[in-house]
């Protein structure tokens, strides 16, 4: 056997989910980033969410600046970093800066 299943082609895909109608939140989020504080984080730092626990910070490692998108956790010594997360080179932050708006009209067609 080759491995492939021929009744692929014939049989129905999964169910898409409905799509969900913009809530108020979705349309207010020019209004969200005025809300967005530094409390509780070091300097450079700011909530995302901070419910979620999901912070931006602007460091350095190794004398390099970093962008760091993660997530926080409370640990035993207080607020942490954890492993949900990505560092950006500076060059990679500009290169995402850039791509906002393709991306924003991308979120635009399936919303």
């Amino acid at each position: 056997s080759s491995g492939i299943n021929a009744e692929w082609p014939l049989r129905p895909g999964p169910k898409k989910k409905a799509k969900k109608e913009a809530s108020s939140s979705d349309e207010s989020i020019d209004d969200d980033f005025d809300d967005c504080s530094s409390r509780g984080l070091e300097p450079g730092g700011y909530w995302l969410e901070e419910k979620r626990m999901r912070r931006i910070q602007v460091r350095q490692f190794k004398g390099k600046p970093l962008i760091d998108i993660r997530e926080m956790y409370m640990g035993a010594n207080g607020m942490a970093p954890g492993k949900k997360g990505i560092s950006l080179n500076v060059t990679e932050w500009r290169k995402l800066v850039k791509l906002i708006k393709k991306v924003d009209d991308e979120i635009l067609k399936i919303t």
